[in-house]
């Protein structure tokens, strides 16, 4: 019931997103700054997959139409040392997938240096949460990444569900997950991504005590000066999304629909 009611609204959406976007257009809305947020690259069906063709495909268009920034970037806007001369878009990957290394060169000719959020105990992962038990990159592999400029962020220990853990569990899937990837790393790691986007009062306070500087969500929507950096919105993309839905993903109408139907009833079915 589930899945057909996902491909239901999936087609229904198809064309809402369109004529969401079409309007912005006519009104002249624009984007500002904006974050997205992907998984998985790969052709097998998993939702959270995109295909390498398809994301090239996406990113050839976010390069033509906006700025590529970094999360350090974002940091220094947030602290007022920076200004965005046109709308900016940084590329986010969560998890951690050995899969994405297919784009790795890519991204290099491309000279875009995503954000990659991992997980500190990954032997442990709680694959139902994550949904998938695709293999994760090695420590060798994420060190390849960084000599590449790429940058490093948590994803919490094992990737529970953050909203409802003890506060002993927190303290180790947040405050010693920090700890180990800096001690594995050899760096600091100063950004968090809330597994599933899911998180609460008690969760940003114990992100904020840790010392992050930054932390991200999935709630849609855009970013200025005025945001919390502990709850900075992000706009998912899966392989549900046509190019035409991805064009349109983050227009201004687009995003305030898809966090209205995020936090309706509709969003526990999808």
């Amino acid at each position: 019931m589930k899945k057909l009611f996902f491909i239901l609204f999936t087609l229904l959406r198809r064309g809402i997103y369109v004529l969401l976007a079409f309007f912005d257009r006519m009104v002249k809305r624009e984007q500002k700054v904006f974050i997205l947020s992907y998984h998985s690259i790969a052709s097998d069906g998993w939702r959270f997959s995109i295909d390498p063709h398809v994301i090239k495909k996406q990113i050839d268009y976010l390069q033509k139409h906006y700025a590529m920034i970094t999360l350090k970037d974002l940091e220094l806007f947030l602290a007022g040392k920076k200004t965005m001369q046109k709308p900016s878009v940084i590329l986010t990957f969560d998890d951690g997938y050995k899969d994405i290394l297919t784009i790795k060169d890519y991204l290099v000719t491309k000279k875009i240096r995503p954000a990659l959020f991992i997980l500190s105990d990954r032997e442990r992962a709680n694959w139902q949460e994550l949904g998938t038990k695709r293999q994760f990159l090695n420590k060798e592999e994420i060190r390849s990444l960084i000599k590449l400029d790429w940058e490093i962020g948590c994803h919490s220990a094992t990737h529970d569900n953050l909203s409802t853990i003890h506060k002993d569990m927190l303290e180790k899937e947040v405050v010693q997950a920090k700890k180990t990837l800096e001690k594995e790393l050899q760096m600091p790691i100063n950004y968090f991504a809330y597994p599933r986007g899911k998180y609460s009062p008690k969760v940003r306070t114990v992100i904020k005590a840790a010392k992050y500087s930054m932390a991200f969500t999935m709630d849609d929507g855009f970013i200025t000066t005025q945001s919390d950096a502990y709850t900075l919105p992000r706009v998912g993309i899966d392989r549900s999304h046509t190019f035409a839905e991805f064009k349109a993903a983050f227009s201004p109408s687009v995003v305030t629909f898809r966090r209205i139907v995020k936090t309706s009833w509709i969003g526990r079915y999808l």
